[in-house]
């Protein structure tokens, strides 16, 4: 089974939001002009601008280690997982933490969190990292992911779309294809 992410590229993830944050409060000084260049991409987000990003949305994500990531963040907490290699939809439950910190670094930051198959561990991801590492998003449940157990086609690890997504599925498994689900009420 293919894990959402690893321990390892979280704290990678978590050692370059460390750098970002230290980069950043560096650029304010006029001497280091490189650095204000460098950081300007880094806009940090706080949790309302977190929540509203995820909430109720499916998200493509995709890294070196993991492939592409299909994931519904729904009302309620209540999150799907379609990942590359992986036969079924992961169901588990979501959060956003805005104090956040890890072993490398004490210094707060957002974070969505995961956790699936009722895992005692939650994953965080700092909120900037995510950001970079969507691909893709749209309101709402796109492929159906909270109404299904197995997955509608086998995922590519290679990086894509919601549009070519959709048109894999008319193409490749007609029967798996649903109509968007519009997005719930959510938090």
């Amino acid at each position: 089974m293919v894990r959402p992410m690893t321990r390892d590229v979280t704290r990678d993830m978590t050692r370059d939001m460390a750098k970002y944050q230290t980069c950043r409060s560096l650029a304010c000084l006029p001497a280091v002009v490189l650095l204000t260049v460098t950081c300007a991409h880094a806009q940090l987000l706080g949790e309302a601008e977190t929540r509203k990003f995820v909430s109720c949305r499916t998200l493509i994500t995709w890294t070196g280690p993991q492939g592409t990531q299909v994931s519904y963040l729904g009302a309620g907490g209540k999150s799907y997982l379609w990942a590359a290699g992986n036969d079924t939809v992961l169901s588990g439950i979501w959060r956003v933490d805005p104090n956040a910190t890890s072993p490398q670094s004490r210094i707060a930051y957002v974070a969505l969190c995961v956790q699936y198959g009722g895992s005692a561990q939650w994953d965080c991801r700092p909120a900037e990292i995510l950001e970079r590492v969507t691909m893709d998003q749209a309101d709402g449940d796109i492929f159906g992911l909270e109404g299904r157990s197995a997955v509608p086609l086998r995922l590519p690890r290679d990086r894509t779309n919601i549009a070519m997504l959709q048109q894999r599925l008319r193409t490749e498994a007609p029967d798996a294809a649903q109509s968007p689900r519009p997005a719930a009420k959510c938090e």
